[in-house]
Order: structure tokens, then sequence, then C-alpha cells
């Protein structure tokens, strides 16, 4: 590795990779002591190792470095390990050829120690949007590698206020983005919208729980709109009393929802179905998918209501298929992107993957391309909602 001046050795069987070893490998595992100079590579080797394909493109190599937390990917003819490798990427190659690195970013968030640290960085995440806007990469993926970004710097608020709380938590938590961050749709600076779950706990220590939780909600919210998340208007915020619950709690406030689905409960479930775990235990939210799925399979009316709500958006367009403009307001002859073509998208988006109990999946195009696989008959319409929904967003 030395003298060809490189940082990685691909390990082969059959001509097949089969793992990999790093320098990264070498000074924990060897340097340290841990395996001597003389033991096999097989010991110290990563494995199996993780292969695209070679076609794959910069800005899709970044994202999986991210997602698989390493920094070289194995490029492989068809994608796959049964197939001859073909090179090895690196983040230094990635840095070197484009000049900047969201892997980069991601590594100095997680170092930040305070969150005027992670303000400055989020500055970075915006320089980077609007590099991957004027390469005009597909805006499915630069919304995916934004959201990794935005993830990281909520992660690191909460890890950061976390170490501010005089005790650790008495019980395991989950901290949710719900909205447009749930959706992984976000891109610029929004409002907040998120919630927290907390495991269940005896009747007599559920006030002196939750009195914890909501303190280092009030620390995190107040983090985020340090770091540039407006406090939400509607006060849909962890911090909030409703917004902050124990399991049973959260089962309790779904229940009413699925089986009294008036108008503002129909609103809230479609602002809080489009959650995602941003920190904490998976099996929390798991559990409340399932109790979602389980609920609505009982009270099957639910999605008929829910489904027209989504249908309560205006038309985008009118009887001779012009687009219909504000006819007052601020914003009087000009076209409602969000409410008139977008949201209609995510609404039914939602509605249908409800009815499929897939949990899991809440971004609009991954729900769409999800829809198209189980759904073949309509595959086709699916995939034209994928393809409408991002040319929108490029718009």
């Amino acid at each position: 590795m030395t003298k060809s001046r490189i940082g990685s050795i691909l390990v082969c069987k059959n001509e097949l990779p089969i793992g990999i070893v790093t320098d990264k490998d070498l000074r924990n595992k060897v340097v340290t002591g841990k395996f001597p100079i003389t033991s096999s590579v097989k010991n110290i080797m990563s494995s199996p190792v993780i292969t695209y394909p070679e076609k794959m493109t910069i800005a899709q190599a970044q994202m999986a470095m991210m997602k698989n937390d390493i920094s070289h990917l194995v490029l492989t003819k068809d994608g796959t390990v049964n197939s001859k490798p073909v090179g090895i990427l690196s983040k230094n190659d990635i840095m070197v050829s484009l000049g900047d690195n969201p892997a980069v970013i991601v590594k100095a968030i997680k170092r930040a120690k305070k969150i005027k640290q992670v303000k400055e960085l989020r500055k970075s995440i915006m320089m980077l949007l609007h590099s991957y806007l004027g390469q005009n990469l597909p805006m499915a993926l630069t919304s995916k590698i934004i959201s990794e970004l935005n993830d990281t710097c909520i992660k690191q608020v909460i890890e950061i206020c976390l170490e501010r709380m005089e005790v650790l938590p008495p019980v395991n938590f989950a901290w949710l983005a719900l909205g447009s961050q749930g959706r992984g749709e976000q891109l610029l600076h929004t409002d907040q919208d998120n919630a927290l779950v907390f495991e269940d706990v005896q009747e007599e220590q559920l006030p002196k729980t939750t009195k914890y939780f909501l303190e280092l909600s009030k620390k995190v919210t107040k983090g985020l709109n340090k770091i540039g998340y407006e406090y939400c208007p509607a006060d849909m915020m962890a911090s909030n009393p409703k917004w902050c619950l124990s399991v049973q709690e959260w089962k309790n406030k779904i229940s009413y929802w699925i089986i009294n689905p008036g108008p503002n409960e129909v609103l809230m479930s479609s602002i809080f179905f489009d959650y995602s775990l941003s920190y904490g235990h998976k099996d929390l939210v798991n559990e409340m998918s399932d109790y979602i799925f389980d609920n609505v399979t009982k009270y099957p009316i639910f999605l008929v209501h829910i489904a027209n709500g989504a249908l309560q958006s205006p038309s985008p367009s009118g009887f001779f298929r012009s687009f219909l403009v504000e006819q007052d307001g601020q914003h009087k002859d000009f076209f409602d992107l969000k409410n008139r073509a977008l949201r209609p998208l995510i609404d039914a988006a939602r509605v249908l993957i409800l009815s499929h109990s897939v949990k899991g999946i809440s971004n609009t195009w991954e729900r769409y391309e999800k829809l198209a696989e189980l759904e073949p008959n309509n595959r086709d319409l699916y995939l034209g909602l994928f393809l409408c929904h991002e040319g929108i967003i490029e718009i």
C-alpha cells in the first residue's frame, strides 16, 4: 500500500471480492497490537464488501458512503459481489474530483461540541445545496443527501443537549421528525415539526419521566432554532406536552384519530404519519407503526376519510386545462405550487402506502417506487407520479 500510494487493498477469491483492508484497519487492528503482523489478512479485513456498479454517479457514491458509514466503495461490473471488481473508489477520490464532500461535513458535524459549531456547518450544507442545484443533479438524489446532512445536524444537537442534562434518560426514547423533514424532502431552512416517544413506565413514575423528556425537548428545540430551524407556529414540537408522550399515550392519541376521523383528526394524522426516526430506539417507532396499521385494518373507514382529506387540495388546472392562480391575498395572480401541485401527490402517496401497511418509508419518491412494486398493474401510473413529483421539485 505504501509503495503504490493507496489506502486500501481488495481481497478476492476466485476473482470475486470477499473483503477489503484499509489503512484504518491496519492502524486499529495491527498497530494497536490487537493482531500480530504475521496474522492472516482474513482476520483484519472488512467483510462482506459493499459493492456498487461502476456507472454510479459521484453524488450516488457520496450518498452510499454516508449511508453505510464507510470510506471506500468497491465497484464491480454489475454492482454485486458476484461479478469481477473493476476498481475501488475512496472519499479522497471524490474530494479531489469535486472539491467538496458531504461526508467531510458529516464528520465535522459529529465532532461538534457546541450548538454554534453545528450552526456554522449548516451554512456549508446550504452552500453544498446551491452547488448541487447548479450542477442540475437529480432532485431526488439531492434531497436525500441534504436530508442526510440535516439529520446529522439534528442528531448532534440532541447529543449535545443530552450531555447538558444532569442525569441520563430514565428510559429509552425516540425523537421523530415530522412533515417534510420526516419525509426526507426538506432542502431549505423551515420551521420545526417533531415529536418524542418514550418507553412506558409505571403510572406513578409517568409525571417525573414526562418532565425529564419535556426538559430535554425544550433544550433540543431551542438548539434547533439556533442552527436555523424556526419554531413551529402551531407548536407541533416535542417541547409541547401534547407531542411528548409515552408509547401508550401515543397509542391512545392515534386510536382517537383513527376511530374519530374528523377534519382536525385527519389533519393531525396526515402530519404525524409522515414521521421518521431522527434519534433513539427504532423499536419504539416500529411498535407505533405496527399499532397504526393494526388500527387502520380494524377501522378501514379511516382510509376513506384521510383520502377525502387528500382530495381537499385545490385543483391545479381549470376546465380549459389552464393553471389556476390565486384570486386574492398576497400571492394574487400567482400559482401555488405547493398546495396545487405538490400536496396532492404527497397526500396520495401517504394514503396508498398506508393502505398497504408499509412501514419505514415516508419519502414521497420512495413511496411511489414501492407502490409500483406492490401494484404491477399500476406501475406506469406510479412511476409517472414519481417523475411528476421530482419534476415539480426541480421547478
